[in-house]
């Protein structure tokens, strides 16, 4: 780990311990846990004195996460830690720390008090005592001899495993703001009138939004149980029999419950129009199976929610009985993508820099879904074939090549996405329907609609009508700068001289890229600028 990783640790988690929010508790204990680790390879070979410092640290980084662990964030100790508050007797900061002047159960020099016992969790965290050393003279962090500027050594000790991204509560979600405060009312309402329901619940929008994340957290804060069916995986006979099935499982159980039906749209009409009993008096009436025989099944109480990436295909009178809870989730904004990133990748001990996290950014398609993607993707990428790590910070160059060689572009368009427009590149002004244009590229229809047309169709790059599908003006400008091996675009970063680079630009089929057209930066511009 070099010394600019563990700035970069150290400042992450100290705007997180700002901000306050609980959900950013793993991140902060990631990074100091992360730092602690790099300390403890370090002593295996210091000097006798540095050996001190370094146990000082580590003993003092320890206690810290413990007491962020039991106390949370706000403890005074914590805050006089990141330097937000000031340090005192019982509350060094982390440069003091570091540069091995005392640690927790050290008094400062001009005091003599102890660290108050009664601010430790009833667990009696035990405060590590600190070995007695030499004055040493201040100096600067980056000057510390136990921290030196050396290639990073990778830990060989047993890794523990991280905690990463997931929302405990609904106060914790980043993003979809307009649906969570309005859920936290009604949730607040229902808990003051002694109810563990709702009014039934509508949510829809793009794939990838945090839809299923977002129906467990509504019965998490209901205190219900959560029961889940993801309605594609069905078809004909099939969806009678799985929602016949999944409604008297819940029937039997006989407890509130919150009734998720993922991807509702993909359930036929009649099967649609069978829930509305469920929907207005609490009781599903199945349709007439093939020896006329109709099943009803009483179910007390619930929150009813149907998610969906398809609400055309919804019927009205089911929409109209979510008319009052009914949500569309909205794309993420650049800042919330960013802290989405952040969290994922710290809860991996790792770093990004500030251009290669500008790099995955627009390459996300504004959704959760591919965030995820990218994170793991860009995290395996810090390996070598062994598997072995070779680095904990992800630079501009690790970004790029990940990119390159997985075929993302800057809109995220993949090979796949590239195939599609060039399908439609091929037939000028000749509308294919979606049936056909799925065979051509060998995707299921239901894939290639619900995965790919919806965000081409999203940044303008395709047009729909009665006759079939036709690609825009924007899309062929596009691609005369973009096309070509899933290449991504022209990108100016600035590498560790700080000489500005720019990533070669892809050509089409042969021919070079017009200067008429519009660049792939505008176009991110102006579809992904907050």
């Amino acid at each position: 780990m070099t010394l600019e990783e563990i700035r970069t640790y150290y400042s992450t988690a100290k705007n997180f311990v700002k901000i306050g929010n609980s959900a950013n508790t793993p991140m902060v204990i990631a990074s100091l846990e992360a730092i602690s680790n790099h300390i403890k390879e370090l002593y295996k070979t210091a000097s006798v004195l540095d050996k001190a410092k370094c146990k000082i640290q580590i003993e003092s980084f320890d206690f810290i996460v413990e007491v962020i662990k039991s106390k949370g964030l706000g403890d005074r100790r914590v805050l006089a830690f990141f330097n937000v508050v000031e340090s005192s007797a019982d509350a060094p900061s982390f440069s003091e720390i570091m540069r091995g002047e005392r640690g927790y159960g050290e008094p400062a020099p001009a005091e003599k008090s102890l660290p108050r016992k009664d601010d430790v969790d009833e667990k009696k965290v035990e405060t590590p005592s600190s070995p007695k050393v030499d004055k040493v003279p201040e100096v600067e962090v980056k000057d510390m001899p136990c921290l030196p500027q050396e290639k990073e050594k990778i830990s060989e000790e047993k890794k523990v495993d991280k905690p990463s991204y997931n929302p405990e509560s609904l106060r914790d979600f980043i993003g979809q703001q307009h649906i969570v405060k309005a859920l936290l009312k009604e949730i607040a309402i229902a808990k003051k009138e002694g109810r563990k329901h709702l009014d039934n619940i509508l949510l829809f929008g793009n794939p990838g939004l945090g839809k299923s994340t977002l129906m467990r957290l509504i019965a998490k804060e209901l205190g219900v149980n959560f029961e889940l069916l993801d309605c594609s995986q069905f078809s004909g006979r099939q969806s009678l029999q799985a929602l016949q099935n999944f409604f008297l499982r819940i029937a039997s159980d006989n407890k509130p419950v919150v009734i998720a039906l993922d991807e509702i749209h993909a359930l036929t009409p009649e099967l649609q129009s069978s829930l509305l009993t469920l929907l207005q008096d609490r009781i599903f009436v199945s349709p007439a199976d093939k020896n006329g025989n109709v099943k009803r099944i009483a179910i007390e109480e619930f929150t009813f929610i149907g998610a969906t990436t398809d609400d055309d295909k919804v019927l009205d009178t089911i929409k109209n009985r979510c008319l009052y809870l009914k949500f569309q989730m909205v794309d993420y904004t650049t800042e919330e993508l960013k802290q989405i990133y952040k969290i994922k990748i710290a809860s991996k001990g790792i770093t990004i820099s500030d251009d290669a996290l500008d790099a995955c950014v627009p390459r996300s398609r504004g959704a959760i879904r591919y965030v995820n993607s990218i994170v793991e993707g860009l995290n395996n990428a810090l390996y070598n074939d062994d598997g072995e790590r070779t680095s904990t910070h992800i630079t501009m160059r690790i970004a790029l090549d990940y990119f390159k060689e997985k075929g993302i572009d800057l809109l995220g368009l993949t090979k796949k996405d590239h195939e599609i427009l060039k399908v439609l590149l091929e037939s000028p002004g000749e509308p294919i329907g979606s049936e056909v244009l799925a065979a051509r590229v060998g995707l299921d229809v239901r894939k290639y609609l619900s995965e790919y047309e919806k965000y081409l169709i999203k940044i303008g790059f395709i047009n729909v009508s009665g006759r079939g599908r036709v690609l825009t003006e924007k899309a062929i400008k596009y691609l005369k700068d973009s096309v070509g091996d899933g290449g991504s675009g022209a990108v100016k970063y600035e590498d560790k001289q700080g000489e500005t680079k720019e990533e070669a630009k892809p050509e089409v089929d042969g021919g070079s890229p017009t200067a008429e057209s519009d660049t792939p930066k505008d176009i991110i511009d102006d579809l992904f600028g907050d």
